[in-house]
Order: structure tokens, then sequence, then C-alpha cells
């Protein structure tokens, strides 16, 4: 495919929808684009105090031999539920200072996040490096999003791809990079329309099973959106010796079929009594829309 591709966006500033000439384009207009650079800058600015903040309060906690609960699930970054949990099946020994007052040892939770079936961060580990090692990781609503595709689909395939999740500041994420591998080999930014399996069906008149088998057989692009499986059109139009003019210019029968409510025989008794011009392309019958039209309009008439 060739010429210059068009992408409708939304304008990360300003929200206004615009078209823009490259996919990496974010701003609609210059303005745009100087204004989200000054809120980009302004919220890394409030990023780094809210990390000196969170570093402050978390250095207190460690000069503390005993903790609460309360202040060991937040240096942990996991609830007080996740927290009782991990002590109970690690056999940690709670201090009790009172009826209501429970104490956990800081050394018992220097090594608590060692050998979890989810791994979790050390208490240790710095705020600025916590919030750094997030950017590598993404949620499970996040990673349905951003690769649209389905919960069942996701866990079935992270599951035999043996991935395994880890707790961040509380959260439960997932290895952005191997999901990249998994759910998004190729984007295909280039390519602009694509058929759904069932359109092949319904426009081209064969079987699921034989859309599969083709389209793996020559290699063709296709991608996963929720439960549908996309095709690229222009590829499955170019292997079955379609091109634009054609499709603009000729039906195919199953086409024909559902616009007028005939039959196969009975169209096909039709283009052969009134010779309408026809051309094969592979399993395929195209026929010429503008005369099929006139004929069967002048049938209604008479």
């Amino acid at each position: 495919m060739t010429g210059r591709f068009e992408y409708e966006k939304v304008c990360k500033f300003c929200g206004n929808v615009f078209t823009a000439y490259t996919s990496t384009t974010n701003y609609c207009c210059a303005t745009c684009a100087n204004r989200g650079n000054k809120a980009e800058k302004r919220k890394e600015r409030l990023q780094l105090e809210s990390e000196a903040i969170k570093e402050q309060k978390r250095q207190n906690l460690l000069s503390q031999d005993n903790l609460s609960l309360t202040n060991a699930a937040a240096l942990l970054g996991i609830s007080r539920p996740t927290l009782y949990k991990l002590l109970n099946d690690k056999g940690v020994e709670l201090l009790r200072i009172s009826k209501r007052t429970i104490r956990v040892k800081q050394a018992d939770l220097q090594n608590l996040y060692q050998n979890t079936a989810v791994p979790i961060a050390p208490i240790n580990t710095p705020i600025a490096e916590i919030n750094k090692a997030k950017e590598e990781y993404i949620g499970v609503s996040e990673a349905l999003q951003q690769f649209k595709i389905s919960l069942t689909w996701f866990y079935r395939k992270i599951k035999t791809a043996e991935i395994q999740p880890t707790i961040i500041d509380g959260k439960t994420l997932y290895p952005l990079k191997p999901l990249k591998k998994l759910f998004a080999k190729k984007q295909y930014a280039e390519i602009a329309e694509w058929y759904t399996v069932s359109e092949i069906v319904e426009k081209f008149g064969v079987s699921k099973q034989y859309v599969y088998e083709y389209t793996s057989d020559h290699k063709m692009p296709k991608k996963r959106e929720g439960k549908e499986v996309l095709i690229s059109k222009y590829h499955w139009d170019k292997s079955k010796g379609l091109d634009q003019t054609e499709n603009e210019n000729y039906y195919t029968v199953s086409q024909i079929t559902e616009k007028y409510g005939i039959g196969r025989s009975h169209l096909y008794d039709v283009i052969r009594a009134h010779k309408v011009p026809k051309i094969t392309r592979g399993r395929n019958v195209l026929i010429h829309r503008q005369t099929l039209d006139n004929l069967m309009n002048n049938r209604k008439k008479q």
C-alpha cells in the first residue's frame, strides 16, 4: 500500500478530534502541543514532590523496630488482609503489647516478601524505584483495554506462557514487555481496513475453517479485537484477485441474493438470459453492478 495515511485522533490537551498524518502525533496544533508539554512537566514535578513525601514517611517507618499491622502493610504495599495471610502462612509470631495492640518486628518483614505466590517488593525499596518499576508493569484492566482482548483470553494466554504477576504498591501487576510480545506482535498501523471472519464468510460464501486455513497459508496480517479476529481487507482482496475498482463496480453472488432476496439458481438464470457481464476471480463470480441494478429495477416496474 502506498500513499499518505491519515489518522483520526483526539487531541491529548483540548480533546478535539483532528486528522493526523503520523501515528505518533498527540496534539491538534502548536498551541495545544505547547500547553500540553507544560502540563506534562507540571505533572512530573508534582509526582517528584509526592515521591519525596512518601519516601520521608517510609524512612520514618523504617526507623521503628516494631510496626503496627497498618504500617507494616504500608511498607510492603499490600492490604491488611493480605498481610494477615502472609504472616499466618509464614508462621510469623506477632508481639501483643496489650489486649488491643499488636506489633510485628521489622526484622520479620525483611524476608516476608520472598517465596510468596505473588512477589512483593522488599520494604527497603525506595519509592522512586517502585514508581519506576511500575512503568514496566500493567494492570489487568489496562491490558484488556490496550490489547483489546477479553478477560478469558488474557488469563488463558498468560497461563500458557507462564507469565507471573507481582504486587507493586498494593496492586497486582503483570510485566508489560512479555505481554506486548504475547498480545501485540504486530500492530499493522499502515492497514486501515479490516474484514471480520463473519464478513468474509458472508461475502465470499466460504466456511470459517476455510478462512482460518487460507489466511494462515498465505500469512495474511490479522489481529484480535475482543472476540473478533480481523483480517486485512487489502491482503484478502489482493489474494483473491480483487481490487477496489472491482469492489465498487461488481457484486458478489451473496451480495445480490441478500439485496434482492432471490436464490442463486434464479440469479444465474437471469444472468444467462440477459447476458449480464461477469468476471471470475478464483472461486468467486462477480456480476456487473450497474447492469444488474438496471435489470432488477426494470423487472420491478413491469
